[in-house]
């Protein structure tokens, strides 16, 4: 038996007493609360409001991280002259995704979301647009407009119960892309693929025909690809780099939603281009991962994909219980099984309608009466989302349908 087959992902681990945890999603401080639109946090509270996991790391990660402490030193680090890092990225990529990355033009920033920051501040000016796809994760709209760029809204069309694909099944508008990016200030895109929160994984059809869009029209594009490991049963990621080389992009991967190393500040952005790379490093300025970051990427890549498939298949039961559930419960919430990511997006309406209540009372009875942190639709959708929920699953199933049985609860009629 592996170690891999010893994880219990049904074990429920404290994260918000254990004095080793320091856990923003577990926390009870005042800013966690007001950021999620709370009085305060109660340890009743349920939190699956945060892209992250509450599962124990892979043993191979462990074993690592172990191996750092051990030695002792923990002074400052480089991947510069460790081949072992950017190997262990490439080739997980190449035999996962069969993906071919080019590690020269790879880079390590410390996060996403600083990713973006960084990528806006590099290659746009301020007054410039940047084309989103609402509804979609709300740093996408900071990083834009916190620098004093404009955001372009390219929204994406949603099905109805009326079209074959279905209810809550989006897709892109590529019309109105083609108009945003033949705009003179539209200089940048930010992909999401898989897309947060709405849980498509974009085909290799919709990925080209964005690539041709943009490079006709010279826009760049940032690929935010950090959920694509985590996929259905029978789903394939491509990359936008990958079935589009002819086009100008920056692909954000990352061990930290894969592997719940969020914490350890782990992405590897991957360029189109040596002269992007240079102009990025530029805004970047000085920086390395710590020993402990560098130990868990070589351990995660090389050791952890037996942990990673069956983490995803016990995702899957997650989220196929929850959409049992509501579907038995609540039938007139709407909510669709994503083909990526660990995120379900709900929509009340039907619901908030039923029972006369607007988007701030559904908000009340979910966060204060029921005590399950969630996210509130128009972070994503500041147009569109009052009755949208979106739901972080990867938790154990236990607190899951607690929460899930708490929501009905203060729903019904």
């Amino acid at each position: 038996m592996t170690q891999e087959k010893c994880i219990d992902f049904d074990q429920v681990i404290d994260r918000r007493h254990d004095a080793y945890s320091y856990s923003s999603k577990w926390s009870t401080s005042r800013e966690i609360a007001e950021h999620c639109g709370l009085r305060e946090i109660t340890d009743d509270h349920i939190a699956l409001f945060t892209a992250d996991m509450d599962f124990r790391c892979a043993p191979a990660i462990l074993d690592a991280l172990h191996a750092t402490v051990d030695h002792g030193i923990f002074g400052y680090s480089t991947i510069d002259g460790c081949p072992s890092y950017a190997d262990a990225v490439r080739d997980w990529f190449a035999r996962r995704d069969q993906w071919t990355i080019n590690t020269d033009l790879m880079l390590y920033c410390p996060g996403t979301v600083r990713a973006l920051e960084y990528a806006v501040e590099a290659f746009t000016e301020p007054g410039d647009g940047v084309i989103i796809q609402r509804p979609v994760y709300p740093p996408f709209t900071h990083s834009v407009e916190e620098l004093g760029r404009n955001v372009l809204n390219n929204q994406l069309i949603r099905h109805t119960n009326q079209d074959e694909c279905g209810d809550l099944y989006y897709a892109m508008d590529f019309d109105g892309l083609e108009e945003l990016a033949q705009r003179d200030d539209a200089k940048l895109m930010i992909l999401c693929n898989p897309h947060n929160p709405v849980g498509r994984v974009w085909s290799v059809d919709e990925l080209v025909r964005v690539a041709d869009i943009c490079t006709r029209n010279g826009v760049m594009i940032i690929a935010d690809e950090i959920h694509g490991d985590l996929l259905r049963a029978g789903v394939k990621v491509h990359h936008l780099a990958q079935v589009a080389p002819h086009a100008r992009v920056m692909t954000c991967t990352a061990v930290n939603k894969t592997f719940n190393l969020a914490g350890l500040a782990a992405t590897n952005l991957v360029f189109s281009d040596a002269k992007d790379k240079a102009l990025f490093s530029r805004v970047l300025g000085h920086a390395e991962p710590s020993p402990f970051a560098i130990s868990a990427v070589i351990a995660a890549y090389n050791q952890g994909e037996e942990w990673v498939d069956r983490c995803c298949a016990y995702i899957d039961r997650n989220i196929d219980d929850v959409i049992d559930f509501f579907e038995r419960e609540l039938p007139d919430v709407g909510v669709r099984r994503p083909e990526g990511t660990y995120i379900l997006w709900f929509d009340f309406t039907q619901r908030c309608r039923a029972l006369g209540i607007d988007g701030d009372e559904l908000h009340r009875r979910i966060y204060e009466e029921a005590k399950v942190i969630l996210q509130d639709g128009l972070n994503f959708d500041p147009d569109g989302g009052e009755f949208f929920q979106r739901m972080c699953v990867p938790s154990p199933r236990s607190v899951l349908m607690e929460a899930c049985e708490r929501i009905a609860a203060v729903l019904a009629e």
